[in-house]
């Protein structure tokens, strides 16, 4: 979009469709629309089509010994139906929020 907006006078004059009509409101939208509907169909077709080729995400959460948070997740790859062994984490602190303690009677 920030690229048309840049161009737009050179796509008005030289790309558009109704460059040769003499009064034209177009501007070079006409372009930019069939540009736009060109993205979208390699779009839709590099796409997974089925559930079978998407992943999805496990999270779970893991108390470490030093006192922090650790969130770890796993890519789950359906398609090979088994768990991808990378574990990909990040930790931070908890020490910064402590939740007041309960007196029980």
């Amino acid at each position: 979009m920030i690229d048309f907006k840049i161009n737009q006078d050179f796509i008005a004059k030289v790309l558009c469709i109704n460059k040769d009509e003499p009064i034209t409101t177009c501007n070079g939208k006409c372009y930019l629309s069939k540009e736009l509907k060109k993205a979208e169909e390699k779009e839709d077709k590099q796409a997974p089509t089925s559930k079978e080729q998407r992943q999805k995400v496990v999270y779970y959460y893991v108390k470490s010994s030093f006192n922090g948070l650790i969130i770890a997740y796993r890519y789950l790859d359906q398609l090979n139906a088994a768990y991808n062994n990378s574990l990909y984490s990040s930790s931070f602190v908890v020490d910064i929020f402590r939740p007041p303690k309960l007196n029980l009677i």
